[in-house]
């Protein structure tokens, strides 16, 4: 197989809406505009990496209900192999409601996890891998995760973990990541007092380079080598965040199959963030390679 970047992870499908202000208790609010979509961390990274011209599969598992052949075909139609995407039979697709305020581009999100169970260690078919590159993990399902981790360390394979919540199983997986990419509620369940401490906390553990992200404050990240340094976080016109830091890690790990220095790597990764933000939707916004070079070509010197 020729893919460069194989995810295995959660994938849902989002129903969004805009709306003028949060109403209170009992209270009706018109939505502005409505929009369904795939949505999770790694799925919505690989469509980032296809959008980018990567080739890239996806392993994981969803219900045989109707939200499950939404989040298939919204994959397939952008290029993603789901040959690696199982179909549980009589259960349920995760599911999430993402109300965003106009204005503030401020969610309230509301999900429901669904039956589908999490694929299992021998589940994961090494055949997938190929001749990958890149293996990219939210370490949501973590008997599987650990497997695929295994593998990918074994063939010499880049990992890179989108870290959003420290849960079970992520200290044993820590070891096998080459690129912890992680949230601020991350880093404070490591440091809660300076989640920055984080970055140091996971090249100790194996990282070659970590990186905690900030939302709006950007993001810091250090090497092994000692390479230490703060991303500005780019201003556009925000109207939805939903996705931006699954966007993120597409950007990010692009930057890695370029073999380019940390630095321009998390630019890179910043500017696909901040273009997914124009409009509704985890994937409406995400960019082309051109347009990503092109909005970094404007700003050269942020």
């Amino acid at each position: 197989m020729s893919h460069q970047v194989v995810g295995l992870g959660q994938c849902a499908l989002d129903l969004l809406g805009t709306l003028s202000r949060y109403p209170g208790v009992d209270e009706k609010a018109e939505l502005h505009e409505v929009l369904i979509q795939g949505g999770g961390p790694v799925a919505t990274a690989l469509v980032a990496l296809c959008r980018l011209g990567v080739e890239t599969a996806f392993w994981g598992r969803v219900g045989d209900d109707d939200f499950g052949e939404k989040i298939r075909s919204g994959l397939e139609g952008e290029g993603v192999d789901c040959s690696g995407l199982l179909s549980d039979s009589g259960r349920t697709s995760q599911v999430a409601f993402i109300a965003v305020e106009g204005g503030s581009a401020h969610r309230n999100i509301f999900w429901h996890r669904g039956s589908a169970r999490p694929l299992e260690p021998d589940e994961v078919d090494p055949g997938i891998l190929g001749a990958a590159q890149v293996l990219h993990l939210d370490g949501l399902q973590r008997g599987a995760s650990l497997a695929a981790a295994r593998i990918a360390r074994s063939r010499g394979l880049i990992t890179v973990l989108d870290g959003g919540t420290f849960r079970e199983g992520t200290e044993e997986l820590l070891p096998l990541i080459d690129h912890p990419v992680v949230s601020e509620r991350f880093a404070r369940s490591l440091c809660p007092d300076d989640p920055l401490r984080a970055v140091d906390l996971l090249l100790d553990r194996g990282g070659l380079a970590a990186t905690v992200t900030l939302g709006a404050l950007g993001s810091h990240t250090g090497s092994r080598e000692g390479e230490r340094f703060h991303q500005p976080a780019f201003l556009v016109d925000a109207v939805d965040t939903t996705g931006c830091g699954d966007v993120f890690h597409g950007g990010y790990i692009f930057g890695l199959l370029q073999g380019w220095p940390l630095k321009r790597v998390v630019r890179f990764a910043a500017a696909c963030a901040a273009l997914k933000a124009r409009k509704l939707g985890g994937r409406t916004a995400i960019p082309t390679l051109a347009e990503a070079e092109a909005f970094l070509a404007e700003r050269v010197d942020a």
